[in-house]
C-alpha cells in the first residue's frame, strides 16, 4: 500500500488570528493516528508569523508544536514562506545550525528549503509556499523585503526598521537592487510597507486590485536576471498554449501578441510578454469585478502555472502544491493546488494518497 503525503501551510503562529488550537487538534486526531501510513509532512510556509517580531522568541514560544510533528516518524519538509524567511537560514547552514535549538526531533528527518520535490504512486509534485507566484517579476526584491520584515530585534521595532535592515543587507543584494532601494523616498517607502505588510486579516479591496497595486508600486524592481529557469522549450511551449487562448479573451490583446513569439525568443523576452499578460489580466478583473467567472479563474491560475515555471523552475510533469492564497482548492485542469490556511475559523490540509490530490477541511466534515 502506498503511504500518504500531507501538506498544511499558513498556519501564521503568534499571529492573534491564528487558529492554533485547531492545528493542535489535527495534530493530536490526525496526525498521530494516521503517522504509520505517512511518508511525509510538507509545512508549506508561513507556520510562523515572525513579520515584526523578535524572531527568536517566536520560535522558541512554538518548538512545542515543531516538535510534536517532527517526533512521529514520517519525514517533515519545512518550507519557507515569506513571513517566516529567516528560517532559511537553517537550510543555509548559517552559523552552524542546522535546526533550531530546542528542536529535539532527529536532525536527519526535518528539513528547511525554498521548494520539495516528492513522488506518490509514480507521480510528481513539487511544493513552494506560493508567494513566489505572486511576486515572480520582483522575487529577488520581495524576498529581501520579506527577510527584512524577519530580521528585527528589540532595538529596530518600530514601523520603518524595514528599511534599516535592508540598508544593513544591501552587501547580499543585486547592485541593481541595491541602486534601487537608495532611490526610494520616504513617501514611497511608506506606500510599500503598508500594501506589503499589512494585517493578515481585513483587507480591503479584491485579490486583482492588489496585484495592481503592487505591480504599480514594485513594477521598476523588475530583474529577471538569475532567475531558476531550466528549460527555455519548456517555457516557450508554456507561453505558446497560453497564446492559444486569445480567442477565448479577446478582452487580453497581450494574449495574441504571444502567438507572434518565435522559438528563438530568449528569457528575457518571454518574461517580459508574459508580464504584460499578467498585468492586463488583472487590470481587466479589478476593472470588471462583476465578470468573474469559472473560465476567468482558470486562466489566472495558468497564470500562476507560468508563474511558477518562472520562479521555482516548475517542471511540466509536475503538480503543484502551495500556500500563501489563503484559498483551500484543487485544480486538476492546471496541476494545482491550494493548501489554504488556519487563519481564525478556517483550517485545511492537502492529501496525496495514491498520486490523487485532495484538500480537506479540518475537522473532517
Amino acid at each position: 500500500m502506498i503511504k500518504m503525503i500531507i501538506a498544511v501551510s499558513d498556519l501564521h503562529l503568534r499571529d492573534p488570528a491564528s487558529n492554533k488550537k485547531g492545528f493542535i487538534s489535527f495534530i493530536e486526531e490526525f496526525l498521530k493516528p494516521n503517522c504509520n501510513e505517512m511518508t511525509d509532512l510538507v509545512l508549506l510556509g508561513d507556520i510562523l508569523d515572525l513579520w515584526r517580531r523578535n524572531s527568536a522568541l517566536v520560535i522558541l514560544e512554538n518548538l512545542d508544536i515543531l516538535n510534536n510533528v517532527c517526533d512521529l516518524g514520517f519525514h517533515v519538509h519545512y518550507i519557507i514562506g515569506n513571513h517566516d524567511f529567516i528560517m532559511k537560514d537553517y537550510s543555509l547552514g548559517r552559523d552552524d545550525r542546522k535546526i533550531p535549538v530546542g528542536l529535539t526531533c532527529d536532525p536527519e528527518n526535518v528539513t528547511f528549503g525554498d521548494v520539495q520535490v516528492l513522488y506518490n504512486d509514480g507521480k510528481k509534485f513539487r511544493f513552494i509556499h506560493g508567494h513566489q507566484m505572486d511576486y515572480w517579476y520582483t522575487l529577488p526584491f520581495y524576498e529581501a523585503f520579506a527577510r527584512a520584515m524577519c530580521d528585527v530585534t528589540k532595538e529596530v521595532e518600530e514601523l520603518s526598521s524595514v528599511w534599516k535592515v535592508l540598508h544593513r543587507q544591501e552587501e547580499g543584494f543585486s547592485s541593481f537592487i541595491s541602486k534601487r532601494i537608495q532611490e526610494f523616498s520616504d513617501e514611497w517607502r511608506a506606500q510599500i510597507d503598508r500594501k506589503l505588510a499589512g494585517p493578515l486579516v481585513g483587507h480591503s479591496g479584491t485579490v486583482e486590485e492588489s496585484r495592481i497595486e503592487e505591480y504599480n508600486l514594485l513594477g521598476h524592481m523588475i530583474e529577471f536576471k538569475g532567475f531558476p529557469y531550466n528549460s527555455l522549450k519548456a517555457l516557450r511551449e508554456e507561453i505558446h498554449a497560453l497564446s492559444l487562448e486569445s480567442k477565448n479573451f479577446p478582452m487580453i490583446p497581450g494574449l495574441k501578441d504571444m502567438g507572434t513569439l518565435t522559438h528563438n525568443n530568449q528569457f528575457e523576452e518571454l518574461a517580459t510578454s508574459f508580464l504584460i499578460v499578467w498585468k492586463e489580466v488583472f487590470q481587466w478583473m479589478s476593472i470588471n469585478k462583476d465578470s468573474r467567472n469559472q473560465d476567468l479563474m482558470k486562466l489566472v491560475r495558468k497564470l500562476q502555472r507560468v508563474a511558477a515555471i518562472f520562479s521555482s523552475d516548475l517542471h511540466q510533469d509536475e503538480f503543484l502544491i502551495h500556500g500563501h492564497g489563503h484559498n483551500g482548492h484543487v485544480d486538476y485542469a492546471n496541476s494545482m493546488a491550494d493548501s489554504g490556511c488556519w487563519i481564525e475559523d478556517k483550517a485545511s490540509f492537502i492529501k496525496i494518497d495514491d498520486g490523487k490530490v485532495s484538500c480537506t477541511p479540518w475537522p473532517i466534515r
